[in-house]
């Protein structure tokens, strides 16, 4: 029995190495829920670098999607696999996986940001449409912050205000 330390587990995640990952869990199962050592889930790890076998792999292995990372880091905010995936471009697949899964479109990070306003800086149009689908008016709403729409007008994200137009169109 091959045994991997965490920093290991979390490179194999980054790299997508499915093999080692996969042997890491059957080893701890509870690794599923793991954070490396800048307080970053597994998979939201997985999520950001766009590793869609492995965000599986973990789902299946018990990882709670919904989980909140502990972020140490000081310009991460703590935050889901569903943020850290739009934060780190993964595809449209991975975000509808995600979705399909139960994540929480609605869930605010530690900033105050829904995954719509992650997506609001400079997500794609699907991404944005895939968000408007699965959320609700209250993705669109913050106390704390600026609305995702907000954003995405001072940043000029024209893939973001197409999206979001088209969908208010729809919804009319």
């Amino acid at each position: 029995m091959t045994s991997f330390t965490i920093e290991e587990f979390f490179e194999a995640i980054e790299t997508g190495n499915k093999a080692v990952v996969e042997q890491t869990l059957r080893n701890d199962t509870n690794l599923c829920n793991a954070e490396n050592e800048q307080g970053l889930t597994a998979l939201g790890v997985a999520s950001h670098f766009d590793q869609k076998e492995i965000v599986e792999l973990l789902l299946n292995f018990g990882a709670d999607i919904n989980s909140v990372s502990n972020s140490k880091v000081a310009y991460i905010p703590s935050n889901t696999a569903l943020h850290a995936g739009i934060a780190g471009k993964a595809s449209k697949e991975l975000v509808e996986f995600l979705l399909d899964q139960g994540a929480n479109v609605n869930q605010s990070d530690s900033s105050g940001h829904t995954p719509l306003h992650i997506a609001a800086f400079d997500g794609s149009a699907e991404i944005v449409t895939l968000l408007l689908a699965y959320g609700d008016d209250r993705a669109n709403q913050s106390q704390h912050t600026q609305s995702p729409l907000e954003i995405a007008t001072e940043r000029n994200n024209k893939d973001f205000l197409k999206a979001h137009e088209k969908y208010v169109k729809t919804k009319v």
